[in-house]
């Protein structure tokens, strides 16, 4: 192993992206191994006991003066070991673009112990990953198109030439111009001078989406990509739960700056005052407030007619019960569901008589307290504690009861009370 050499990583060369994904979630192994370069690692690997199970991030380390395609196995931030020359030129690019997707890649491992040089060292046992589990993360960390547009760009002499061989080793024209583009594709690291000519420097998934083109044209691979294009598709799935994760995470965010910053004007503070507060602009409060203003409109409008069509069929479903209509006959005459008009029944007595149903009336005021305290829907859903069923029946139960105490003060203003 030509990296096991101790590498002193420059600051920024490896950030922890902010995902990860653990291997082990997305396919088997086929077996495992000791991991090289332990021997060096002994002061990160004694914090750990014989047997202990660990995840090990892999870290690719492009400033490694032994191997700039080494690839490090980290242990809560520590580096203990490597993957093995061969396997890093494979796994180098790949964990590149998935740390570029936004994910830290790990598996599961295993400190284990050994006796050397009369005393007892450790070393870390990992998983031995098939071939289809690395080539479909390649792939889903877009290699393959990447590498078939840098061919693509070759004159067409040359692409010739290189599928002539396989693109196992291409003529020197061909690697000066891959080369020459490795700004352009900047997923693909090129071997140090210590690995040889160009052709072995050259970036493994060059010549291998070559070959695998070839393949796929002459049909070698038909069994074999049914396989690899569902793993491919998990990852990229995962790529895909990601983001829609940031985009809700980012209009959560937004939404409660919104409201923070109502909440700060209400109180009367300037858009000074609030822009400090929130540290923003006061040309970005300014937009900030209007669009927050724009959307509770909307929004308290929208809920005010909801509240009002859900009372009318509340008590429309209660006068058809009292005439004697049996729950099927309610739900044909109303156009409902039999459980909407089970709902609607319910909804009609305790509306009626909110004092005689006491757990669903503290629930709901329980649901005001936290709604008046600042907290976003999906928090006070969360810590009213109950099915969310029951706590969207609170939402509205709150509404209910809110306005039902206007509407009371509101009478006893007109008639002098």
């Amino acid at each position: 192993m030509g990296a096991v050499g101790i590498h002193l990583r420059r600051a920024g060369e490896y950030v922890r992206p902010a995902g990860r994904i653990l291997l082990d979630d997305y396919g088997r192994t086929e077996g495992e191994y000791y991991a090289p370069g332990t021997y060096h690692h002994q002061d990160s690997l004694s914090r750990f006991r014989a047997g202990q199970k660990v995840e090990a991030e892999l870290v690719p380390e492009p400033s490694n003066p032994w191997d700039a395609r080494a690839v490090a196995y980290d242990v809560d931030g520590h580096r203990v070991a490597y993957l093995p020359t061969t396997a890093a030129k494979m796994w180098h690019d790949v964990v590149r673009g998935w740390n570029a997707a936004g994910f830290a890649v790990y598996v599961a491992a295993k400190v284990n112990s050994w006796e050397g040089d009369g005393e007892a060292r450790f070393g870390l046992t990992v998983p031995k990953w098939g071939w289809q589990n690395l080539l479909a993360m390649a792939e889903a960390a877009g290699l393959r198109a990447a590498s078939e547009a840098a061919v693509e760009g070759l004159p067409q002499e040359q692409r010739l030439r290189m599928r002539e061989d396989g693109g196992y080793t291409p003529g020197e024209p061909s690697l000066r111009a891959l080369r020459r583009k490795r700004e352009q594709y900047p997923m693909f690291a090129w071997g140090g001078t210590r690995d040889g000519d160009l052709s072995e420097r050259m970036p493994f998934w060059y010549g291998y989406f070559v070959r695998e083109q070839m393949r796929e044209e002459e049909e070698l691979l038909r069994c074999a990509r049914s396989v690899k294009s569902a793993l491919t598709r998990g990852f990229r799935d995962e790529i895909g739960r990601r983001k829609e994760r940031e985009r809700e995470q980012e209009r959560l965010r937004r939404r409660a700056q919104e409201e923070q910053a109502l909440r700060l004007q209400g109180e009367g503070r300037r858009n000074r005052e609030i822009a400090e507060e929130l540290a923003l602009t006061p040309k970005q409060v300014e937009n900030l407030l209007r669009r927050a203003r724009k959307a509770e409109g909307i929004t308290l409008r929208h809920n005010e007619d909801l509240r009002a069509e859900r009372h009318r069929a509340a008590a429309d479903a209660l006068r058809h019960r009292k005439s004697g209509m049996t729950r099927a006959q309610i739900a044909h005459a109303m156009g409902r569901s039999v459980d909407s008009v089970k709902d609607l029944l319910q909804d009609a007595v305790f509306y009626d008589a909110p004092e005689d149903h006491p757990e669903r009336l503290a629930l709901a005021r329980h649901c005001t307290e936290l709604r008046g305290a600042g907290l976003a829907k999906d928090e006070v859903l969360a810590k009213l504690g109950v099915t969310r069923a029951k706590g969207l029946r609170a939402f509205r139960d709150a509404s209910f009861l809110g306005t039902d105490v206007r509407e009371a003060r509101d009478e006893a203003v007109l008639s002098g009370g």
